[in-house]
């Protein structure tokens, strides 16, 4: 052999690399792969003589070709483990195909097993405009207790799942931060409010055992790469436990896992946040793991009493909550952790900074360590500048596309409009990462987030983002991938496709940078691949031919 040996040569395509000015060519024909990395790019000329050492050529015919997605801010692990056992509505879009799929489940399971539909959608992308009703459900699937939640606004139980839960008789008792909707006969209709009273049934419906978490989480993280994605920077979840990840850490150990994950651990005892995070830290070294799954810092859930969920209600912020909040903030800043917290409501942010600005103060652990905001919709400009000034990230999601006509009628058009600020982070040379927030507080697709980002539509035109916030295709598909990683360290190796730089990327079914903007949203992956290994295929590209 009189050169190297190649995995995988790429020829005949439009490659993005993302390189960044000097670094070299934006678009290139062939990429070459060995060793789970990127060996080589330039023309089909210049990399011609690679073929002869290759295991496999695939000829792209003038496909476009992208650095693997990365979504910045997801609960994918939380969705893995019950994914198996879900139903999904991201899809749906009327009662009628929703209640059809609960009728499918239904006949595939034994009486008495849960059907749950636990977020990712909203009422506003049925033609309905409504929430299937409690009867329609108890019709679809009467001798199976369903679940059926939209985001984290109301949930609707059938008959059999207020009787799973215990909660059929007037005598009922409202659970702890939640409420039930009662008919005049004061019993439970079937409609529960807060996050006290979803966690019931959720606890109920998501009760799986280790094997079938296990089998969730691949098929999640398949489904996940069939949309192009390589990675995820997983944001915890309210009250996740440091055992819940048992599964996917299994499936990490078994060298199975096709998506890369970035883990982020958010407190999991209400009131006992600061004792969580002293011992988590003191036992957990930060950025402990390898390239496909590392615990790369704490957060979202930092402490509950600092957290204002969507922002759509008022959320006080008390002063003993911030004090917990610094201490925590210190603690990591003292051991090297990187923090990522979140905060919708510009009160919430400038409390969030008022900690971390004193922690930096007596520590100067802060600053350049990556720490990150996620949401910051209502940001002002003034916080923005302490947001700049400490050298932090912001990761903007795009909730907003279920959800922009309730933040119209809760804020107003005009600050609707402007959350989240992107222009005005972009202006302050804030590092900004795209992400979705899925699983149930909005859709998991990477192309319906990065559609929002270029066109500022919600799903159903309710609200709609003022255009200085829009990005470009460019920008949209950098803040999912090259910016995206920064949040973690790992932009000098993922992101872009460049010689030493990891061998993630995707082939999109429609080329986003031509394609009309009403069929970005639809965009899937033709081939996905991570670290040089095939995780999703359609079927037509790797043929190839073998040396």
């Amino acid at each position: 052999m009189t050169g190297p040996a190649v995995d995988l040569l790429l020829r005949g395509g439009r490659i993005t690399t993302l390189a960044q000015a000097g670094d070299g060519p934006a678009e290139v024909q062939s990429l070459a792969i060995s060793g789970g990395r990127v060996l080589a790019t330039g023309s089909d000329a210049d990399l011609a003589s690679y073929a002869p050492h290759a295991t496999r050529v695939v000829d792209l015919d003038g496909r476009r070709v992208l650095p693997g997605l990365v979504d910045s801010h997801i609960h994918a692990m939380r969705a893995g483990a019950g994914w198996s056992v879900s139903v999904r509505w991201d899809d749906v879009r009327s009662i009628g195909e929703g209640l059809d799929m609960i009728r499918a489940r239904a006949a595939q399971l034994p009486d008495g097993a849960w059907i749950p539909v636990i977020g990712g959608w909203s009422r506003r992308q049925l033609a309905e405009r409504r929430l299937p009703t409690s009867q329609e459900l108890t019709a679809a699937a009467p001798r199976h207790p369903v679940y059926v939640q939209e985001t984290y606004d109301v949930g609707i139980l059938n008959t059999a799942g207020l009787a799973a839960c215990g909660w059929s008789d007037a005598g009922t008792a409202d659970p702890a931060r939640g409420r039930l909707e009662r008919g005049t006969d004061g019993a439970p209709t079937g409609v529960l409010y807060g996050t006290g009273a979803f966690a019931v049934p959720t606890g109920l419906a998501l009760a799986v055992d280790h094997d079938q978490a296990v089998v969730g989480t691949r098929a999640m993280a398949q489904e996940f790469a069939s949309h192009g994605l390589t990675g995820v920077n997983d944001g915890g979840g309210l009250l996740v436990r440091p055992s819940d990840y048992d599964a996917l850490f299994d499936l990490w150990r078994s060298g199975d896992l096709p998506l890369r994950f970035r883990l982020f651990i958010s407190a999991w005892t209400r009131g006992g946040e600061l004792a969580d995070f002293s011992a988590y830290t003191e036992h957990q070294q930060h950025d402990f793991g390898d390239d496909v799954l590392a615990v790369s810092g704490v957060g979202e859930v930092v402490h509950l009493g600092c957290h204002d969920l969507e922002g759509l209600d008022e959320v006080q912020v008390d002063d003993a909550a911030v004090a917990e909040l610094r201490e925590i903030s210190r603690l990591c800043a003292q051991r090297g952790w990187r923090m990522s917290m979140h905060a919708v409501l510009d009160e919430t942010v400038g409390r969030v900074l008022d900690a971390w600005e004193e922690v930096e103060a007596e520590t100067g652990g802060i600053r350049g360590r990556r720490w990150s905001i996620v949401h910051a919709d209502a940001a002002s400009p003034a916080n923005l500048d302490r947001i700049a000034a400490l050298g932090l990230g912001v990761l903007v999601q795009n909730r907003h596309v279920l959800k922009g006509g309730d933040y119209v009628e809760r804020w107003g058009e005009r600050a609707a409009a402007d959350a989240q600020p992107v222009a005005d982070l972009r202006a302050r040379g804030i590092p900004i990462g795209a992400g979705s927030d899925a699983t149930r507080a909005n859709w998991f697709s990477p192309w319906a987030s990065i559609a929002w980002f270029v066109t500022g539509r919600s799903v159903d035109g309710a609200g709609v983002r003022a255009a200085r916030h829009l990005m470009s295709r460019d920008e949209a598909l950098r803040a999912y991938s090259a910016d995206a990683v920064w949040f973690t360290g790992d932009d000098d190796h993922r992101g872009r496709l460049l010689p030493g730089f990891d061998a993630d990327l995707m082939v999109p079914t429609d080329d986003p940078f031509s394609c009309a903007d009403d069929d970005l949203a639809g965009i899937r992956s033709e081939l996905t691949i991570m670290g040089g290994r095939i995780t999703w295929s359609a079927g037509r590209l790797t043929e190839g031919t073998s040396a």
